[in-house]
């Protein structure tokens, strides 16, 4: 059986699948609708998609240079860097990093990079224990599959899967309860963060000006991996560069949208350099393998285009196709529109150039993509280019599609086929007005639907008739201006702050208004009310922490402090963190947190409870402002900072939000109003 045959074969198994069907319809649903609503809301989408398009697109014009540039910074920053021209070289940089430590138990987030160059199945030959750690993939770890989506790994499950597999593999009672089964999660999924002795990512970008690795998570455990083992190995694709952190931003803007329907993630992080001597946490080493594996050979392709791809899934939630067949049907790590090109590109056309037909050509995956990649257009090339390799067997296809192009060249034979073709299908027998059967090839249409009759007065010629009778309309006169004199055009002042409190309530933040004299007491209320007696300290340096520290009764509560190199096990039921922030974003509802020293990032990561302070004056309007006034200097200066939007979160059981997957379930900010 070739390669088409058995994808046919997989397709035959997926759409006679109920339970697949039932997923995927309930998956493809919520996640249109999210993405639909998030676009909604900017002021200006298509300038958005066209900004970031411009992004991509000139990184990859000048990719040579800013990957030297990329590679010189990230040198500066004491971050190893290695370039790996095949998945098995990937693959063995990793291996050789982790004997050289001495690695014995490996905790990766999740990374499709890590699943095209086969990283697992590597690192296990090589006597390594790996644990998946986001919650999808960690289910279809256990259940020994791939994953079925880019960004959605378990899309194919449904919730009485995930309680099954829970049950066969972690020997616990039943449930279907996805809060219970998530909670599960993050107790196994705990002590791997604490012991593990490597963390291997993905990267969702790379600055070239700065070095930077930027990572787009809402569970976690990718702000888990990156800081908790002593060693950290990111994986990232050459293509995945901007130029620099204004451009970063702006990829900001449509990335979290298009996979997932958030104005933001709950956690974008900045990576710069290992721990720094003055600071509490972080890896002893980090590495970046830049991987190549056919990337820079299918730059000087016509399939080109499709490196623009940032990995947002949009195209598979809107494709038609994918939602009747799922993920892994493709039999490719990439799957739907994005996979139909990237596959064959990548890996060749004997393999995957079937993939190209999977398509109906109807352009919602281009409509869904962030950076307007013209999908359509490049799976029509490949189509092409599989009739020009295809073998002296498919002949008769070849005949047969020159055929129709001789009977479309021109109106009149066009005309005449189609009235042909409608009256003869008027005699043949149907049911509803549908046709349930017809003779081969036509057959392979009707085994999985039926075939709509033609009509015999094509649409052409009643437009005539319809045009003919239709009455002339007159322009109304405009009943005024339409534009405002210079000068007397309205201003509309935008309170940057109530903008921040609306974006961070919507995210699942509490807000807390509150003032300088009031803020012990209101932090002391949040407390008392989640019952806990022990706080994870951060920024004690930070004034508007130790306003705050200075007044909250010590005595009742337990002060716990992160140092360097001391065991984290402790901190695994600290109820609370308490941290300070360098700025507050209004149009995302985000904080910003940097490390450094006096400065503990783990209290907005372990402990349930993630108490904010935020002084009203640190607000400012964007990330993009923010980097402009100073912040990009600020994320420069230290190891790592991230970016807080609401509690942890996870959608990858049904599509349905759960929040407090492995960093905090709870949220609070205590907004201090100053004058």
């Amino acid at each position: 059986m070739d390669a088409a045959q058995a994808f046919r074969e997989r397709v035959r198994q997926a759409v006679g699948d109920a339970n697949l069907q039932g997923a995927l319809d309930r998956n493809a649903v919520r996640r249109r609708q999210g993405w639909e609503a998030a676009f909604a809301a900017l002021p200006d989408a298509e300038a958005a998609r066209r900004e970031a398009r411009r992004v991509r697109q000139a990184t990859l014009e000048n990719l040579d240079p800013l990957l030297a540039e990329f590679r010189r910074q990230s040198a500066r920053n004491g971050v190893h860097v290695h370039d790996a021209a095949t998945a098995a070289e990937a693959c063995s940089l990793v291996v050789e990093i982790a004997r050289r430590s001495g690695v014995r138990r490996v905790a990766k987030s999740k990374s499709i990079l890590s699943e095209e160059i086969g990283l697992n199945a590597a690192l296990e030959r090589a006597g390594l224990q790996v644990v998946e750690t986001d919650l999808g993939e960690f289910i279809v770890q256990l259940r020994g599959e791939a994953p079925s989506h880019i960004t959605a790994p378990a899309i194919h499950l449904t919730r009485d899967d995930v309680g099954r597999t829970f049950t066969e593999h972690l020997g616990v009672p039943f449930t279907a309860d996805i809060e219970a089964l998530t909670a599960l999660a993050r107790r196994t999924l705990r002590k791997e963060f604490l012991r593990a002795d490597m963390g291997v990512s993905g990267a969702n970008f790379g600055v070239a000006q700065t070095g930077t690795l930027c990572l787009v998570t809402n569970e976690g455990n990718g702000r888990m991996v990156t800081t908790l083992p002593r060693i950290h190995v990111a994986l990232m694709g050459m293509e995945r560069l901007v130029p620099t952190l204004e451009d970063l931003a702006r990829m900001l803007v449509v990335l979290p949208r298009a996979a997932t329907g958030q104005t933001q993630t709950s956690y974008v992080t900045f990576l710069q350099t290992p721990r720094r001597p003055d600071e509490s946490e972080g890896p002893a080493e980090r590495h970046v393998i830049l991987v190549d594996n056919g990337r820079l050979r299918m730059r000087a392709t016509p399939m080109a285009e499709a490196l623009l791809c940032i990995r947002c899934g949009a195209c598979l939630n809107a494709c038609p196709v994918y939602r009747e067949i799922g993920g892994h049907a493709y039999a490719s790590v990439y799957p739907g529109p994005i996979g139909s090109v990237v596959a064959p590109s990548i890996f060749g056309l004997t393999a995957f150039g079937h993939l190209a037909r999977a398509s109906t050509l109807c352009g919602a995956c281009r409509e869904a993509c962030p950076v307007d990649i013209d999908l359509p257009r490049l799976l029509l090339e490949l189509r092409h280019e599989t009739v020009r390799a295809a073998p002296a067997s498919r002949r008769s296809w070849r005949w047969a599609m020159r055929s129709f192009s001789w009977v479309t060249a021109t109106t009149t034979r066009y005309r005449f086929a189609l009235r042909s073709a409608a009256l003869l299908l008027s005699m043949w027998p149907r049911l509803n007005g549908w046709i349930r059967r017809l003779p081969p090839p036509l057959s392979a249409w009707t085994h999985g639907r039926d075939f709509p009759v033609p009509a015999l007065r094509p649409f052409r010629d009643r437009w005539r008739d319809l045009a003919g009778r239709a009455e002339p309309q007159t322009a109304a006169a405009p009943s005024g201006p339409t534009t405002l004199p210079r000068g007397e055009r309205p201003e509309f002042v935008v309170d940057a702050r109530e903008v921040f409190v609306a974006q961070a309530k919507a995210a699942g933040a509490e807000v807390v208004r509150t003032t300088r004299e009031g803020l012990s007491a209101s932090a002391a209320a949040v407390l008392a009310d989640d019952k806990g007696s022990a706080i994870l300290v951060s920024d004690r340096l930070d004034p508007a922490m130790v306003l705050l520290l200075d007044g909250l009764p010590a005595r009742e509560l337990e002060w716990v402090e992160a140092a360097a190199d001391q065991d984290r096990s402790g901190f695994e039921d600290v109820p609370a963190g308490v941290t300070g922030v360098e700025a507050a974003l209004a149009d995302t509802g985000s904080l910003v947190l940097l490390s450094g020293e006096g400065r503990s990032l783990l209290a907005s990561l372990l402990p349930r409870l993630h108490l904010a302070v935020v002084p009203a004056s640190r607000i400012r309007p964007s990330l993009a402002a923010w980097l402009q006034e100073g912040g990009d200097r600020r994320i420069t200066s230290v190891s790592q900072a991230v970016l807080v939007t609401g509690p942890s979160r996870t959608a990858d059981i049904e599509m349905t939000l759960t929040v407090g997957v492995h960093g905090p379930g709870r949220l609070v900010i205590l907004l201090v109003e100053d004058a």
